[in-house]
C-alpha cells in the first residue's frame, strides 16, 4: 500500500513538472537603451535573456554596453562621460499576458560602470543600484516582436538614472 501511494505521488509530481515545463519559455532580445540622469544622456546596446516560469512570472538578466559619450560641464570644466557597461538581474511579473503580448513590471539589482575624462585625465567609477520599471511586449507572430520599457536605476550613492529602451525579442518554448 505504501509503495502504491509513493508511486502515485511520484507520478503526479512528474506529470505536474512536465505540464509546468510546457508553460515555461525563454526570451532573448537585443536593442537600444538610453540612460538619462544628472544632466548626462548615455546610449547603449542592450542584450537580454528571460526565463518565464509560466505566463505570469519570470526572471531576466541584461547587459548594456555603452556606445558614444556625452559632455557635461561642472564649475566651468567640461568632461566627456561614457557608459562602460551595466549588468542586472530582475524578477518579472506580467499581470496582463497572452500569446501575442504582455505588460510587465520588473524589479532587480544592477551594477553600472561609467568612465569620465577631462584634459587627458580619466577616471572610472562603478555603482550598484536597485532598479524597477514597467514595459510591454508585442509579438507579431507569437514568437518575434518588439519590447518597449522604462526602468529607474536608484544608485547607492544617491543618484538615479531613467532608462528608456526598445528591443527586438524572440520567444522560445511555451
Amino acid at each position: 500500500m505504501m509503495r502504491s501511494i509513493i508511486a502515485a505521488s511520484l507520478s503526479a509530481l512528474a506529470i505536474g513538472s512536465i505540464a509546468q515545463a510546457q508553460d515555461a519559455s525563454y526570451t532573448l532580445g537585443a536593442g537600444y537603451e538610453r540612460f538619462s540622469g544628472d544632466g548626462v544622456d548615455l546610449d547603449s546596446v542592450v542584450l537580454r535573456g528571460r526565463y518565464d516560469f509560466n505566463q505570469y512570472f519570470g526572471v531576466e538578466g541584461q547587459a548594456n554596453i555603452g556606445v558614444g559619450d556625452d559632455s557635461v560641464t561642472e564649475l566651468g570644466i567640461t568632461a566627456d562621460v561614457s557608459l562602460d557597461y551595466a549588468v542586472g538581474v530582475f524578477g518579472v511579473i506580467r499581470p496582463f499576458s497572452n500569446e501575442h503580448g504582455n505588460v510587465f513590471l520588473r524589479a532587480g539589482y544592477t551594477n553600472t560602470q561609467i568612465d569620465a575624462s577631462v584634459a587627458g585625465f580619466s577616471a572610472s567609477a562603478d555603482s550598484d543600484a536597485w532598479a524597477y520599471g514597467i514595459g510591454g511586449e508585442y509579438l507579431f507572430d507569437g514568437r518575434n516582436g518588439v519590447r518597449f520599457d522604462y526602468t529607474n536605476f536608484d544608485y547607492d550613492d544617491g543618484g538615479s538614472s531613467d532608462v528608456y529602451g526598445i528591443s527586438y525579442v524572440r520567444r522560445f518554448g511555451g
